[in-house]
C-alpha cells in the first residue's frame, strides 16, 4: 500500500463526523442479509432468484443492503477509528465499494468458495468537501468451504462473513492510519 498522505501526528487533529457509503450497487450476494431482507420483507418472487442472481438485480434488497453497510461501516469507524482520530478537525469518511461478495450456498457448493472485498476509503474535509486523505485498500478475499462440505460448514459455522470481511478491512485501514507497515 502507499503510505500514509499525513503523519500519525496530523491524522490524530482529524474527527470523523459522518461516515458514507458508496456502491451497494456492487455486492453480488451476502447470504446473511439476503435472509435477513427475507425475513422481514417475504418475497416470492425475490426468494425464487436470489441465489441464481446478483442481490443488486433487486432494489429492495440493494437498498437494504446498502444501509446494513452504512450502519456497519459507521460501527467500525466509531470502534476502530475514531479512538486514533479524535481532533478538532472535522472530517467525512467515505467508503466507496468496488467489491463485495459472499457467496451464496448454492455458488459455494458448484462454483465459487471465496468472500472478496476491495474499498477505497477517503476523508474529505467536512466544511470544504476538500480531499484530504485517500486510501487504495487491497482486494481481500477469504476461502470459505465450498464443495460437497458445504452444508457441514454452514450447519456448523453461523458467521456473518460479509461482516468479517468488514471488520478485517476496517483493522487493516486503522494499522494503515497508525502507520503499521506490516499489513
Amino acid at each position: 500500500l502507499p503510505p500514509q498522505a499525513l503523519s500519525v501526528a496530523e491524522y490524530q487533529k482529524l474527527k470523523v463526523v459522518d461516515v458514507s457509503v458508496e456502491g451497494a450497487e456492487v455486492v453480488r450476494s451476502w447470504p446473511a442479509e439476503e435472509r435477513t431482507f427475507l425475513q422481514m420483507r417475504p418475497d416470492p418472487d425475490i426468494a425464487a432468484r436470489i441465489d441464481s442472481e446478483p442481490a443488486s438485480n433487486f432494489p429492495a434488497v440493494r437498498a437494504h443492503i446498502g444501509t446494513v453497510l452504512t450502519t456497519r461501516f459507521k460501527t467500525e469507524f466509531a470502534s476502530q477509528v475514531s479512538p486514533i482520530l479524535s481532533g478538532t478537525r472535522p472530517v467525512r469518511a467515505i467508503v466507496r465499494l468496488k467489491l463485495f461478495d459472499v457467496p451464496s450456498t448454492a455458488r459455494r457448493i458448484f462454483v465459487d468458495n471465496d468472500a472478496k472485498m476491495r474499498a477505497t476509503i477517503d476523508l474529505v474535509d467536512a466544511k470544504t468537501g476538500a480531499l484530504v486523505a485517500s486510501y487504495e485498500g487491497p482486494y481481500r478475499s477469504r476461502r470459505l468451504i465450498g464443495g460437497v462440505m458445504t452444508g457441514l460448514a454452514l450447519a456448523l459455522d453461523h458467521s456473518d462473513t460479509g461482516q468479517a470481511l468488514i471488520t478485517q478491512y476496517m483493522s487493516e485501514y486503522r494499522a494503515w492510519l497508525v502507520g503499521d507497515r506490516a499489513v
